[in-house]
């Protein structure tokens, strides 16, 4: 039996994909192995559409349709638990609050975090059990 590895984006990671930014063919090689899975927590991708219709409304009303391609899972729940886990990055770490849901989701799913944002998260992933997975 294959390991499944489960990753989880966050806004940049997602968004450098989309752009094809450095770091986008790590993306691409991370989706032609069959034995990875990803997430996004709607909170991020929410941040994505925000980004994204600034820049380009119509390829923002695209995105939800863009990324069920790759087979990105969306986690729409939000409950008690990822409210709890997420506060508390935020009380730890000086961050975005939609960042402290990409932690949170990832703490709960075991996944690690697609991201190239070093100013957000360099600090957690030294003081942390959580993993990241950085694009650049």
């Amino acid at each position: 039996m294959e390991t499944v590895n489960k990753y989880i984006f966050d806004a940049c990671g997602l968004i450098t994909f989309l752009r094809n930014e450095l770091g986008a063919e790590k993306v691409i090689q991370l989706f032609s192995d069959d034995n990875n899975t990803f997430f996004m927590h709607a909170i991020n991708l929410g941040e994505v559409y925000y980004d994204t219709s600034r820049i380009n409304r119509q390829k923002a009303d695209e995105l939800f349709s863009t990324i069920e391609k790759p087979g990105i899972q969306i986690i729409w729940i939000i409950d008690k638990s990822l409210i709890t886990n997420a506060g508390r990055y935020k009380i730890n770490y000086k961050m975005s609050y939609a960042d402290t849901f990409v932690l949170a989701s990832a703490k709960e799913l075991g996944s690690k975090i697609i991201t190239t944002d070093h100013h957000e998260f360099d600090i957690v992933s030294h003081d942390s059990d959580l993993d990241f997975y950085w694009l650049r």
